[in-house]
């Protein structure tokens, strides 16, 4: 079986010898270089042709989103890994948009950041247990704002006849008021009822106090 063939990314380096050093350790992997630049390893892409690119995504030069972008246009067989302190949601999805196989944090064990490797070689993703609880939480808070109705987007026109309504005045006096025709004031009013899904002034006037429209 042959090796699995490994680039390294970070700019700490400290952390580069380290997670070189410990994946060399390992029968099934080839650490082919580190690099303390986005840069330096594209360059040296085409010539080493790994199978994963392990990359932090604050370095400097090129961040870890473009850098991912531009090995898998390099060649998109090659599999990326971030290996990050970020945490939060939005570095994490900037990562996955970006098109990262894996995503784990700084302070993950040998054993996680093997098993990563190994399932992500096979084709798989890997987000570690609190990228993953990272994820859930962004998705359950999406599934919610769509779950939630959305409201009624009234023009400003139709706020100012809803108002003048709220104030007693009749469709002529709004009509008055506005220098529009009684008409057009009987269209605005049919036409918020029928936003607000009510059947009655009674009904339109009470949805606008309770959304303080008015």
């Amino acid at each position: 079986m042959s090796k699995i063939k490994i680039v390294i990314a970070d700019d700490h380096h400290i952390l580069l010898d380290g997670l070189k050093a410990m994946l060399e350790k390992q029968k099934d992997i080839l650490v082919q270089d580190v690099f303390d630049n986005g840069q330096a390893l594209l360059d040296a892409m085409l010539k080493l042709k790994p199978d994963i690119a392990l990359v932090d995504i604050n370095m400097p030069g090129m961040q870890g989103p473009e850098l991912t972008q531009k090995i898998k246009e390099l060649n998109p067989e090659v599999r990326v890994i971030t290996l990050s302190m970020y945490d939060d949601a939005g570095h994490i999805m900037e990562m996955i948009e970006a098109g990262v196989s894996g995503y784990l944090l700084k302070n993950v064990n040998d054993k996680e950041l093997v098993d990563a490797i190994t399932q992500v070689m096979a084709g798989k993703m890997y987000f570690s247990s609190e990228v993953s609880q990272k994820l859930t939480t962004l998705v359950m808070h999406q599934q919610r704002k769509l779950e939630q109705p959305v409201k009624p987007k009234l023009t400003e026109r139709e706020l100012e006849i809803l108002k003048l309504i709220s104030n007693e005045h009749s469709n002529a006096e709004i009509a008055g008021i506005l220098f529009i025709s009684e008409r057009t004031v009987e269209t605005h009013r049919k036409n918020m009822l029928r936003k607000t899904n009510n059947k009655t002034i009674v009904g339109l006037l009470k949805y606008a106090i309770e959304q303080q429209l008015i």
